[in-house]
């Protein structure tokens, strides 16, 4: 994609990354809205719920890391560790932002729900970016990698 770049990224995909990620969040509330109308409320919808989100989190990373590694600009040193590895640790992040995105229009039916403002969606939005950012350190750690800035 020859075009101007912005940390060695075409700037029209980050254009591109809202329709993607607005896609994978309306699969996700499909199948959590699913999961959370056809079951009654208790321990078993709850652990379902989870393991949806687990699930569909770890599948939608492996597939986009599947499907960009047929882009030309795209390449992996090691593709299984891509595949494997890196699908998983880019999970964690809609780990988080998939139960975050489905409360957003929550109950929005009944008359007795809280109206979400802007300012309450952008603060919970900052809220779930500290948290993946949080969980991602924590993976690294755990994992004894070292975390090096700059080349």
């Amino acid at each position: 994609m020859p075009s101007h770049r912005l940390n060695n990224v075409p700037i029209a995909m980050f254009f591109a990354t809202h329709f993607y990620f607005s896609s994978y969040h309306l699969a996700s509330n499909m199948v959590l809205r699913k999961v959370s109308t056809s079951y009654q409320t208790g321990i078993r919808r709850t652990i379902l719920f989870v393991w949806v989100v687990v699930v569909f989190s770890y599948f939608t990373a492996f597939m986009e890391t599947l499907s960009i590694s047929s882009f030309p600009y795209y390449r992996f040193e090691d593709q299984d560790i891509a595949y494997t590895v890196g699908s998983a640790f880019y999970g964690i992040y809609f780990l988080v932002s998939f139960p975050g995105f489905f409360v957003f229009d929550e109950d929005i039916d009944t008359q007795s729900a809280p109206k979400i403002s802007v300012w309450q969606t952008f603060l919970d939005s900052c809220g779930h970016g500290m948290i993946i950012l949080t969980l991602l350190d924590f993976v690294r750690l755990q994992l004894d990698i070292p975390l090096i800035v700059g080349a």
